[in-house]
């Protein structure tokens, strides 16, 4: 594996071209992260050829993983082995070559939709409330008491209350007050319900927003 890969964030500050060039490189990547069955590996080259990118894949189907490909190149679709294939087709870029623009759009939309479902699936959205906000500048403390109040339907002095009491954890403090529970009991039942706050209110299996949900708005 090249040197700068041992250190990822060089490659923040310093162009490493040369390490996509190393098929072995990525699947040696993928052994040092221990992948394994129930892991999922996404592999992007937005013109399907990158040797990393394909050596990663590999090693992780042989690791049992979910592989996930996402090329912009609609010719690249079938020439690498994975479970799904995500191929946005941008057409050619303005620039020619220059896959930072179209293709690297379309990327990031891919992968915040990527991250946003894993987020859900986790857990960490509650309706269209992120839950799970980590509370540690005042904006995001004045984000985690409009997510209670529209959570718990409260006023701000009350989830302001209720944040203190679940030590800044908003879905502690929505479950706390919904169900009638000290931290330590709303903490207990999250951590049975794999941090689900909707099993955790016993609504596993409601559509967010529907059956007679109320639509939830946050204050501002």
């Amino acid at each position: 594996m090249p040197a700068d890969l041992r250190h990822p964030r060089r490659a923040l500050v310093r162009s490493v071209e040369g390490a996509e060039d190393d098929p072995a490189g990525g699947a040696r990547a993928i052994e040092a992260r221990r992948v394994r069955a129930g892991d999922v590996v996404v592999g992007i080259a937005a013109s399907g050829v990158t040797p990393f990118v394909r050596g990663a894949l590999d090693r992780a189907r042989k690791a049992r993983a979910a592989t996930v490909f996402f090329t912009c190149s609609p010719q690249a679709r079938r020439a690498v082995r994975a479970d799904v294939v995500i191929n946005p087709v941008v057409g050619p870029e303005v620039v020619t070559g220059s896959t930072r623009m179209k293709a690297g759009t379309a990327t990031k939309l891919v992968l915040n939709t990527l991250s946003t479902a894993a987020m859900v699936r986790l857990g960490k959205v509650y309706g269209n409330l992120m839950v799970d906000v980590q509370a540690r500048n005042a904006k995001l403390r004045d984000r985690a008491e409009r997510i209670v109040m529209a959570g718990a339907g409260v006023g701000r002095a009350r989830a302001r209350r209720l944040l203190g009491a679940a030590g800044g954890a908003a879905k502690t403090a929505i479950l706390m007050y919904r169900a009638a529970l000290t931290k330590t009991q709303a903490r207990a039942r999250l951590k049975a319900c794999e941090g689900s706050l909707r099993e955790a209110l016993g609504e596993k299996g409601k559509t967010p927003g529907g059956d007679g949900d109320p639509p939830r708005r946050i204050a501002r």
